[in-house]
């Protein structure tokens, strides 16, 4: 486990949990473990390469004009369509989401999910593993079609909870969740019990780094 830490800084001082105001995770290899269809997906995906990161990071600004609005559960379609899948691809909740909930509620935080996955999937997936209403917000990148490493998605819900970015935090397990939260200007954790390993994670210099969200509950 490794921790940044200021000196100096008050904030640094406290235990993590008690640092940030607004909790916000990724969905796939973060909250959940990953599907082989999603991690083929995501390996495929040029916007999560850090040179192609890197290369455009200009490009990634907050769009002030996207508006939330209240996300859409599965349509019967993709409910149909998702149980099919879930018979060959069955995530599950990764160890520890409930009890770092528990001690965030506890504590009066906010908790929020943002995830570039389908937002059909997302809302499925979150129900069937009792997430829905363990969360105050959920969003999908695919609803305002600002995907990572956009970091419209993430200040929209910091601005819906009226929060300042310090009191943010993203929660994921992956180098495009790190450099999304930077274009943001939030803090950023990284996991290292999902999709990228270590090493890279550590290279793109995340706020923290963690084995795992239980770790998280207990970092000082």
């Amino acid at each position: 486990m490794l921790i940044d830490s200021t000196i100096g800084n008050w904030r640094e001082k406290l235990p993590l949990v008690d640092r940030y105001k607004l909790f916000i995770f990724d969905w796939d290899g973060t909250l959940s473990t990953s599907t082989p269809l999603v991690r083929i997906a995501r390996f495929s995906r040029r916007r999560y390469n850090i040179q192609n990161i890197e290369r455009k990071s200009s490009s990634y600004t907050v769009d002030t004009l996207v508006k939330l609005r209240e996300e859409e559960e599965a349509s019967r379609f993709y409910d149909f369509v998702y149980t099919i899948y879930s018979k060959f691809y069955t995530p599950w909740l990764k160890d520890g989401v409930l009890d770092l909930f528990k001690a965030l509620r506890k504590k009066g935080k906010k908790i929020a999910i943002f995830s570039d996955s389908n937002r059909y999937r997302l809302f499925i997936e979150a129900r069937k593993l009792g997430i829905l209403d363990k969360v105050d917000f959920v969003l999908s990148a695919d609803s305002i079609k600002r995907y990572k490493p956009n970091p419209t998605g993430l200040m929209a819900i910091a601005d819906k909870f009226g929060m300042r970015k310090r009191d943010c935090l993203y929660i994921g397990d992956m180098v495009v969740d790190i450099y999304t939260a930077r274009f943001a200007g939030i803090d950023s954790c990284a996991v290292t019990d999902g999709i990228d390993p270590y090493d890279l994670l550590k290279s793109v210099n995340p706020k923290y780094i963690s084995k795992n969200l239980l770790s998280i509950k207990n970092m000082k």
